[in-house]
């Protein structure tokens, strides 16, 4: 089976069956299905590199970050636009649980806004970022203690706060939405 042949008529595969594919698949497997995005604007990427670099100087030893790289929750593989995790060893994907995954909206925008933000949430993410480099805005959600499974927005940032320091639990950064593409 090819990664086409299950993308074009959306059949259902098996964990087994995408690892199958190998180490470096440009999709995501959620659900039980592969997940194609199209190929990133110049302005998404920019935005991640400008996220990337930033972190990289905030980030202590113990901690690194990556852009694009696979993250599995074991039902479950996304590919986060940029991930801070725990330093590992790990090459194919990171299997442990991020302190944080940020997400670029792009193409499809109701993945980032509801899929990913109900699975990164069960799946225990305590901050997750949607940065929507058309609208100009940062959204940085919190795990909820009041409701386990869910997010509670912590900052809204937009041309009009300008840059704020965003606290992720291992560091904290400071974001300018109007400088981010």
């Amino acid at each position: 089976m090819s990664v086409s042949d299950a993308v074009v008529d959306g059949r259902p595969v098996t964990m087994e069956q995408y690892r199958a594919l190998g180490e470096d698949p440009a999709v995501e497997y959620i659900d039980g299905r592969l997940a194609v995005s199209p190929s990133p604007s110049r302005r998404h990427q920019k935005a991640c590199t400008r996220l990337v670099a930033g972190l990289e100087q905030v980030l202590p030893a113990t901690h690194d970050v990556a852009m694009a790289w696979s993250w599995t929750t074991g039902t479950d593989e996304f590919i986060p636009d940029v991930m801070v995790h725990e330093a590992t060893t790990e090459s194919a994907r990171f299997t442990g649980t991020p302190a944080l995954l940020i997400e670029v909206l792009s193409g499809n925008r109701r993945d980032d806004l509801v899929l990913k933000r109900r699975k990164y949430a069960l799946a225990g993410i305590p901050h997750y970022w949607v940065v929507d480099v058309d609208a100009g805005t940062v959204e940085t959600l919190e795990s909820s203690s009041d409701e386990p499974g869910s997010y509670r927005v912590a900052q809204l940032l937009n041309a009009d706060t300008g840059a704020r320091s965003l606290d992720f639990g291992v560091a904290s950064l400071v974001v300018d939405p109007r400088r981010l593409a």
